[in-house]
């Protein structure tokens, strides 16, 4: 089923740079799909449907596994199989996808965020849906790379750039405050993959986020510092 996307990704990963690292990202998701027996995935955003032909050439042809998608536009028409469900619904409405989708309670193996790119949305998606990740699940993000939003870039926007760091940044204050149950990967090139691996049990919940205090200036430091080790630092 839908061996003409694959085939595409895979001579796509040997072309051009921006291509070859969106083709590899995507094909990352397959070939974790493809090794899980009998795997649930739940995909937060459609749109044209390439991740979820994607999936479901991954799900292949035996009875097993499940994919569920949401859209808030009606994209039911971009793929069709019986181990796929589509919900029209905003994709941070965990209690009504969850009723529509039953299955989920079950647990989910794959989580795949790529909807509306804010922090703000994609917060309560995270936290919303961790619940029902089972241990072992992978959670992906698409769009954390903001390098090629940046000025002068291929797809300049400043709006992008600008979010897609702050989700970055977000993703990254999760797992500090989460590192007894998360493991983090991040794969950089053109827009870019972000990985959670639970380690935690199915129902189990995210501490909240957790901003590291980052030192700014070198010289401010150096000061500091001098002024501790003659006791003048007061503050």
């Amino acid at each position: 089923m839908y061996e003409e996307v694959i085939e595409k990704y895979k001579n796509t990963v040997k072309g051009s740079e921006n291509l070859h690292f969106n083709a590899k990202h995507y094909l990352t998701m397959h070939s974790h799909a493809v090794s899980l027996s009998n795997p649930t995935i739940l995909e937060l955003g459609v749109q044209s449907g390439n991740s979820t032909k994607l999936f479901l050439n991954a799900l292949g042809d035996s009875q097993k596994g499940a994919l569920v998608s949401v859209d808030i536009d009606n994209c039911s028409g971009v793929a069709s199989s019986s181990k796929w469900t589509f919900i029209r619904s905003d994709s941070a409405d965990v209690e009504n996808i969850v009723t529509e989708a039953p299955i989920l309670k079950n647990g989910i193996d794959i989580l795949f965020i790529d909807s509306l790119h804010t922090t703000k949305h994609v917060y309560k998606e995270l936290y919303g849906f961790f619940p029902y990740i089972k241990k072992g699940g992978v959670i992906f993000f698409d769009d954390i790379d903001s390098a090629p939003y940046c000025e002068g870039s291929e797809l300049d926007s400043y709006y992008v750039e600008l979010e897609n760091r702050r989700i970055l940044k977000f993703i990254n204050c999760v797992f500090e405050s989460n590192m007894q149950q998360l493991d983090l990967t991040i794969y950089r090139g053109w827009t870019g993959l972000g990985r959670l691996d639970k380690r935690s049990e199915l129902y189990s919940e995210l501490l909240p986020p957790q901003s590291l205090k980052i030192r700014k200036s070198k010289k401010f430091w150096k000061i500091k510092r001098s002024l501790k080790k003659r006791n003048l630092w007061r503050w």
